[in-house]
């Protein structure tokens, strides 16, 4: 006697059969690897910058590019005349920009264009924040350039007092500015500038200084001053370091 079921049962152990032969693991596409895809080189290194440093001095010191630079150590110019060397294509031939914050040391300025004088720039535009009435920029000539000035050449400085003083590279009496409410009287000192100025019609040079203690805002604010003179014309800037006495002939470097 044939069982009812025994045909149903058949069937649908082969339909079973069937579905597990067609049960295959499922891969993730995202995993799927093909002949076509490339892998990224390996990174041995840091990318590095292109382009022209930037020059910064800030309260900290110099600064070229990323890296700073320790004045107050014993190999501090060294290494701030190595990392120009770095640059010298940048540097040699050219004129170089520099931003000097207010608070900078007059010192850690002058290090920064002595250094890149030295490295063969023909000129340095230093931007610094200042009053209104001044520009924003000032071109420095470097201090070899200063060796052809007359002995009878412009010299100002700011003062411990914040007082300007200004006399001739040969010495003589040096007119002291009044004090203002923000530093030294700067029209006071304009009138000062113009006068020396005059007494000198072979000279268009000027140097400019300040004591030890001065910030550095106050010698640009100096600097700038010269520019914006209407009865003289001083078309070269030189920052003197260390800083002459008032009113005694100046050597220069």
């Amino acid at each position: 006697m044939q069982r009812p079921f025994a045909g149903l049962a058949v069937f649908f152990l082969v339909l079973f059969a069937v579905a597990a032969c067609d049960d295959k693991p499922k891969t993730n596409p995202s995993e799927t690897k093909t002949a076509e895809t490339v892998q990224p080189p390996p990174i041995t290194e840091p990318p590095k910058p292109t382009g022209p440093p930037e020059f910064t001095v800030s309260q900290e010191g110099p600064k070229v590019g990323w890296t700073y630079v320790m004045l107050d150590k014993p190999d501090g110019k060294q290494k701030l005349a190595s990392e120009i060397a770095a640059n010298k294509d940048y540097v040699s031939g050219k004129d170089v920009s520099v931003r000097a914050d207010r608070s900078s040391k007059l010192a850690h300025v002058a290090a920064m264009l002595d250094a890149l004088a030295d490295g063969g720039a023909t000129s340095i535009t230093v931007a610094t924040d200042t009053r209104t009435e001044f520009p924003k920029t000032v071109k420095f000539s470097p201090p070899a350039a200063g060796k052809s000035a007359s002995a009878c050449s412009v010299v100002a400085k700011v003062l411990s007092e914040r007082r300007n003083a200004v006399w001739s590279l040969k010495g003589g009496t040096a007119v002291k500015s009044p004090k203002g409410l923000a530093g030294p009287d700067m029209a006071m000192t304009e009138t000062s500038l113009e006068t020396a100025a005059r007494r000198c019609k072979d000279s268009d040079f000027v140097f400019v200084s300040g004591d030890d203690d001065v910030e550095w805002g106050l010698v640009y604010d100096l600097a700038a001053a010269t520019q914006t003179l209407e009865k003289a014309k001083l078309g070269h800037v030189v920052l003197l370091e260390p800083s002459p006495v008032a009113g005694r002939p100046v050597k220069l470097p």
